[in-house]
């Protein structure tokens, strides 16, 4: 393949965005530019997070490791350079590489100037930050420690540098990850607002059916401003798309919309990520390229952010080392096939202090186990059950369904050398 005709990739993901807030799941969320993505590619409607806690993910998604073998199990941690990533692949291959937005790879340092070399993982253009929220006061660094600050909504200036990128690197491929901080918290529902946003009332907010009543008032408050972000973030996607269409780069582009992970906002009464549920695991991708995959189409594979390597790598018709984790899910893309995928994906997380967990879910459970013991703390049936509210963990009527899933989750551990799960199985069966 020349290097002319080789796809270039934009992959530009939103913290903490749940799959459940996609304008065509919640009725309450206005994004016409993410309908017209969904509308003219591939939406992958069963895709997780290998981790719900956003240094793990992010950390998988371009490596294509599980969390237990680049390290980083939990928020704040530095990824080690020697890991082979995205980036490396493509700027080995010829393409122009870029990061803009945050980061959340290198440590406790906040914002966090990331310098030139190897803990930029292969990205070379970097307009970028390591960690934090501060949607209307935040500052970002090129290649020098002093900081860069820009006025207004964050999304809007990291959105005007990524067209700049692709304006300047329009005659070559080029690589392009843009990480946008919202819908994560702050969500200052009445800062920073503008016509664009529309009027925000909580009390019309529909909740989902697990949202107890007792968490209602304030699971509407969060929802009115979670969904103010997705809006915003929305017209930014729209100049991303309409800049691809007028440079007439669109159909030899991968366009990719996702997240690291989601957020419970009131489900279960619970709030953020860090947990083996739903809203928290399960979060968008939606895949648009002309030049192989089709329009307007869904697709059910299991498919999770260890995957997101290899699969686009594949698409882009590059190779990747022995050592990623993930499945390339290419030809399930390209066929539109959900049985050429895996039966079930992998889940491990830990959130600050709080129990670490292994989970395995398929098409239609989810099964969880503590690390300390290996006892089973969360069965759901989920096409019964789709919101999670019948945990069946321990129930004497599920004890073969129980035993299977585990059994699938130690098969998983085993396989991808998770040792903290495999030596707790041989020390319980010593």
């Amino acid at each position: 393949m020349s290097i002319k005709s080789l796809p270039n990739l934009v992959f530009i993901f939103a913290d903490q965005f749940r799959e459940e807030s996609l304008p065509t799941r919640d009725p309450d969320v206005i994004a016409p530019n993410l309908q017209r993505l969904i509308d003219e590619g591939v939406s992958l409607t069963r895709t997780y997070t290998s981790n719900p806690v956003c240094t793990p993910a992010r950390a998988s998604i371009i490596s294509g490791l599980y969390a237990h073998t680049h390290g980083l199990i939990t928020n704040n941690l530095r990824l080690r350079t020697d890991i082979t990533s995205i980036a490396h692949i493509y700027r080995n291959h010829g393409y122009q590489t870029g990061y803009i937005g945050k980061w959340h790879l290198d440590g406790e340092e906040k914002p966090g100037f990331v310098p030139p070399g190897p803990r930029r993982q292969g990205f070379d253009y970097w307009a970028a930050f390591n960690r934090g929220h501060n949607y209307w006061n935040s500052v970002y660094y090129r290649n020098e420690a002093e900081p860069i600050h820009e006025n207004g909504y964050e999304p809007d200036y990291q959105t005007d540098l990524a067209v700049s990128f692709i304006e300047n690197n329009k005659d070559r491929p080029f690589c392009l990850f843009m990480s946008w901080g919202p819908p994560h918290t702050p969500f200052y529902p009445a800062q920073g607002r503008d016509a664009r946003w529309g009027d925000l009332r909580p009390e019309s907010i529909h909740l989902r059916p697990n949202v107890p009543d007792t968490e209602a008032e304030k699971a509407r408050e969060e929802l009115a401003g979670y969904n103010t972000h997705i809006t915003a973030l929305d017209d930014n996607l729209g100049k991303v798309i309409d800049k691809l269409d007028i440079l007439g780069l669109s159909e030899n582009t991968i366009l990719v919309f996702s997240s690291d992970h989601g957020d419970m906002l009131g489900s279960q009464a619970l709030y953020r990520k860090g947990q083996p549920l739903e809203e928290a695991i399960h979060i968008p991708f939606i895949l648009k390229y002309p030049d192989k995959l089709g329009r307007g189409l869904e697709n059910d594979v299991l498919f999770h952010t260890v995957d997101f390597m290899p699969t686009l790598l594949a698409l882009s018709g590059l190779e990747w080392p022995d050592a990623v984790q993930g499945n390339d899910l290419s030809q399930a893309l390209i066929h539109n096939d959900p049985t050429l995928g895996p039966e079930a994906v992998y889940i491990q997380g830990k959130m600050g202090k709080a129990e670490e967990f292994r989970a395995v879910r398929s098409k239609h459970h989810l099964l969880a186990v503590k690390l300390s013991d290996l006892q089973t703390t969360h069965l759901y049936d989920t096409t019964e059950d789709p919101f999670e509210r019948s945990n069946k963990a321990g129930h004497p009527d599920n004890e073969e369904l129980e035993r299977q899933l585990r059994n699938l989750l130690f098969q998983f551990a085993s396989e991808t050398k998770d040792k903290l799960v495999t030596e707790r199985i041989e020390e319980t069966s010593s």
